[in-house]
């Protein structure tokens, strides 16, 4: 576009002499802008038809669009500059935040009306430069349309980037506010500073139905996208009757579901989560209070969860699973005394006893079954039988897969091996 300046365009009867390319695009835009705006609204809604369905008067809507972006690019023909960059006047992106902030438009549509009303514009310029009052004689027209052409290409490029820009950061924004604000509901929901017909009617969540919560984490920010995808699937399996999730930190989200499948847990269970990815749920709860109580089971799932390693495996931590452990871990003390009493030195914390320990878990799991616990274990069942022998040494008795004493000790000695060790 440097070149434009160098074209003198002779009068043809328009009554104002362009002297280049870009003159003549403005002159002609200028003088043609109401029939211009007419014919691209027309084109626009015939072309992209989401455009008439747009929320509150969508005819007028579009018309304020073109016009903006009409008026642009007669000012950026205007001031067109030799070295031929181009900018886009601060209003259409004000514009375009206007328009993400009230929905008017989504961006898909926004974009492909910019294809449909540059490809038309385009169509009326090469028509009026053969025929009418702003025709041109051919060697004129192919430098102005060369140009302009050039010209038009640039400002719907440039155009289109501004706004895909602008609407992307002003929704994101409004994505953060929203979602900043449900969090501090919710977080005033469970300290009970809200009142449950002013948080149902934020949240969008009914309270008087049964809730099952859970705590979603990343250990790293990148998989947080990993982890919004597990929480889609789980929840779409799940066939929530109401699903409500806020983010609390930057890795980490709290969640309630209400779900018509009584099999939700084994649901969950079956599931497998990414690498990088943590997921602990409560148990099922109903009303008000329920809401309240398995966000703790939630919470407790994953204290037990990362203590134990278990959060780590690749499937989710259920409450149900680990209730035992974490109820008789509230007292860490007297917990870690328990474990003492009913494991003697196979609670040492080595990592000789830690392997023992799980295969005496497992074992117990499995009815006291070698041939299970040796499947599960991926070990012959002479391995289970001589790690057996090993364990009732340490323990000085017998193994008794009846004993309850003994099956709580060994849930609870990852909670407290550490703490053993330091006294």
């Amino acid at each position: 576009m440097g070149s434009a300046t160098a074209t003198t365009i002779e009068d043809s009867g328009v009554g104002i002499v362009p002297t280049t390319p870009l003159h003549w695009l403005v002159h002609w835009l200028g003088n043609e802008h109401d029939e211009l705006l007419d014919a691209l609204v027309e084109s626009a809604i015939s072309a992209v038809p989401e455009l008439a369905v747009a929320r509150d008067e969508p005819l007028t809507q579009v018309r304020s669009a073109i016009q903006v972006h009409l008026q642009a690019l007669t000012e950026c023909a205007g001031e067109s500059r030799q070295d031929g960059r181009m900018a886009v006047p601060t209003f259409v992106d004000r514009y375009t935040r206007a328009i993400a902030r009230h929905e008017m438009l989504r961006l898909p549509v926004l974009l492909r009306a910019f294809e449909e009303i540059h490809a038309t514009l385009w169509r009326r310029l090469v028509a009026a430069m053969r025929d009418g009052r702003y025709e041109l004689p051919p060697v004129q027209r192919a430098d102005v349309l060369e140009h302009v052409s050039a010209h038009l290409f640039s400002y719907f490029r440039i155009a289109s980037s501004v706004t895909a820009t602008a609407y992307t950061t002003e929704r994101a924004l409004l994505a953060r506010r929203s979602s900043t604000h449900r969090t501090e509901v919710v977080t005033g929901l469970l300290a009970g500073t809200v009142s449950q017909a002013d948080a149902e009617r934020e949240l969008g969540y009914e309270m008087n139905s049964t809730h099952i919560g859970y705590v979603a984490w990343v250990e790293q920010l990148s998989e947080l996208d990993r982890l919004e995808g597990v929480l889609t699937t789980l929840t779409e399996r799940l066939r929530p009757r109401r699903h409500l999730w806020v983010p609390t930190g930057e890795n980490s989200v709290f969640g309630w579901i209400s779900s018509r499948d009584d099999n939700w847990c084994r649901l969950v269970r079956e599931t497998a989560l990414p690498p990088g990815t943590r997921c602990a749920w409560g148990s099922l709860h109903a009303g008000m209070g329920g809401f309240r109580a398995t966000h703790l089971d939630a919470l407790e799932a994953r204290r037990v969860g990362e203590a134990t390693g278990s959060a780590g495996e690749g499937t989710p931590v259920l409450y149900d699973d680990v209730a035992v452990a974490a109820l008789a871990s509230r007292d860490v003390a007297a917990a870690s005394m328990f474990v003492r009493r009913q494991l003697g030195r196979l609670a040492d914390g080595s990592e000789a006893t830690v392997r023992l320990l799980q295969t005496l878990r497992i074992y117990l799991d499995e009815l006291a079954s070698p041939t299970r616990t040796a499947r599960r274990l991926h070990v012959h069942p002479n391995t289970v039988v001589k790690r057996l022998e090993r364990i009732e040494t340490l323990l000085g008795r017998r193994v008794d897969p009846a004993s309850l004493p003994l099956r709580v000790a060994v849930e609870l000695a990852p909670l407290v091996t550490d703490s053993t060790r330091a006294g």
